[in-house]
């Protein structure tokens, strides 16, 4: 395997003509790709090999020059192109998320949501990617429409072609949509968000430094980031109580878009993972359905 990842490296001219590889090491095999840490007699890389044939490589190397401002989201890109990406290495002092200020976390991405001036619609410039995933980001003026459109219904379309989905929970999930339609409201602005922050994504440098890494860019309501960061146990009350003293969360956020929006990730997890996490959308279509009195 080794000689396999140098020749990828090599054929490419990936790095310096003056750099000799000394170590490769495998880390983990994620979706479509192969990840390794390189040692050169120059610096350390962390390498990213797809094996599938799609852009992601191209799109991961785009959304990171894209957030390069940001202290929190920055990371150096060596090389890209369809096959590769070979990035900056992060050394770790390897504290779970139980260890993470969560004050500052809180403060962190609470800035990260404020450096950008509000885009004027919804969605990107381009796709992206969650995982394997690709998702659809056309700009939308309405941030409803977006949500609807390109994550509930297109999310619910690719399950439905990937699995079987009884009829009972067909219509959860369509008179769900209905209720979200007559019941979601336009955020105050747009925010260009993470889109996967989790506590695997999160990275406390030997430097002292925090890192989110992984993007999957996308203007949105800020408070989808928070409902996702709910989902995933990544913080308790602390990070929310922390958030809310340097950006807004609504009342809204608590008693309604907390749940719906938790809805688009396992969706998403569906997808990828399997048609287990079927089961979690149903409990939280059973709550809202019990919870306002529908019908299906």
């Amino acid at each position: 395997m080794n000689y396999v990842v140098k020749k990828l490296i090599y054929d490419r001219n990936a790095i310096s003509t003056k750099e000799s590889i000394i170590k490769i090491s495998p880390i983990s095999k994620n979706y479509d790709f192969e990840n390794y840490f390189l040692k050169t007699t120059e610096r350390k890389y962390f390498l990213k090999i797809n094996r599938q044939v799609s852009d992601q490589c191209l799109v991961i190397n785009k959304m990171y020059n894209d957030i390069q401002s940001s202290p929190l989201t920055r990371r150096e890109i060596y090389y890209a192109d369809k096959k590769i990406i070979l990035m900056e290495y992060f050394e770790t002092c390897g504290a779970d998320q139980k260890n993470f200020n969560q004050k500052m976390l809180g403060e962190k991405i609470a800035k990260f949501h404020l450096e950008r001036k509000p885009h004027d619609g919804y969605g990107y410039e381009y796709d992206t990617y969650i995982g394997s995933l690709l998702q659809q980001n056309k700009i939308c003026q309405s941030w409803k429409k977006f949500y609807l459109s390109q994550r509930y219904d297109c999310l619910f379309d690719k399950i439905r072609e990937s699995m079987r989905v009884d009829s009972e929970l067909c219509d959860k999930i369509l008179v769900t949509r209905d209720y979200i339609d007559r019941n979601l409201n336009e955020p105050n602005s747009s925010t260009l968000i993470h889109g996967d922050i989790w506590s695997g994504n999160i990275l406390m440098c030997r430097n002292g430094n925090l890192k989110i890494i992984d993007p999957a860019l996308f203007y949105a309501d800020s408070e989808y980031e928070l409902a996702y960061l709910y989902l995933n146990g990544t913080f308790g009350r602390g990070f929310y109580d922390s958030y809310k003293s340097n950006s807004q969360i609504t009342d809204d956020f608590w008693q309604f878009k907390l749940y719906i929006y938790q809805i688009i990730p396992l969706m998403q997890y569906a997808i990828l993972e399997g048609s287990i996490y079927l089961r979690e959308i149903e409990k939280i279509l059973d709550f809202l359905i019990n919870r306002g009195n529908l019908k299906y």
